[in-house]
């Protein structure tokens, strides 16, 4: 699957939803139900969801390119917030927008006023606007995790290291008597050594982590 699953439940509703990454997804010629029922189908999932109806479809695109992948917000006559400007922070360890959209709404509510009262509704008259999201919480964020998208995103992020702690995990938790348990840094670096993952690409993803979330 070209991205990852959820599942919610409550007393009565049981919500079954895939992320998919859209590049992945075109490369894998399936539409994108088609991984929904692949999902209910799952033996964990199967039993939560047999002999439900079905209540609602839908599906949303999320904007993941970060700071660096901005458009131009301001423009004679125009203010761009929200989604439409790309504020989503999908930094792995968060995954924001709701408080995003409102912050930049309300910026673009004080700028048009003040463009309005001054008369000057072109972009020199809107440049409030970027003012105000750079002195907030809203481009700061994005600024400080401008890096974010390219670590998240990749592929070593999104499949090797998962796989190589998997099986580090594994390995220190598996009985092999007689032989001794091997150690964790050593195990560690055995299974890095084992991966796909060469040592300057693990150097510079550590290098981007600690700069990103640091």
């Amino acid at each position: 699957m070209p991205g990852g699953g959820f599942l919610y439940t409550n007393a009565d509703t049981v919500s079954v939803g895939v992320v998919l990454h859209l590049p992945a997804l075109a490369r894998s010629g399936k539409r994108p139900e088609e991984f929904i029922g692949e999902l209910k189908a799952h033996p964990a999932i199967a039993p939560l969801v047999a002999g439900g109806e079905l209540k609602e479809y839908s599906a949303h695109l999320i904007p993941e390119g970060g700071y660096d992948a901005m458009p131009e917000l301001v423009a004679d006559g125009l203010m761009v917030a929200g989604d439409a400007a790309g504020l989503c922070l999908a930094a792995g360890i968060w995954l924001e927008g709701v408080n995003y959209a409102i912050a930049s709404g309300a910026a673009a509510g004080e700028t048009a006023a003040e463009a309005l009262r001054s008369g000057s509704t072109d972009a020199a008259g809107l440049a409030g606007y970027r003012r105000r999201l750079e002195a907030s919480f809203v481009l700061q964020d994005h600024r400080k995790l401008r890096r974010a998208p390219d670590f998240v995103l990749n592929r070593r992020t999104q499949l090797s290291y998962p796989r190589a702690v998997c099986d580090l995990v594994e390995q220190l938790f598996t009985v092999r008597n007689p032989q001794r348990k091997p150690g964790g840094i050593r195990a560690a670096w055995s299974e890095l050594r084992s991966s796909d993952v060469r040592l300057r690409e693990f150097a510079h993803d550590v290098w981007v982590a600690m700069r990103t979330y640091g």
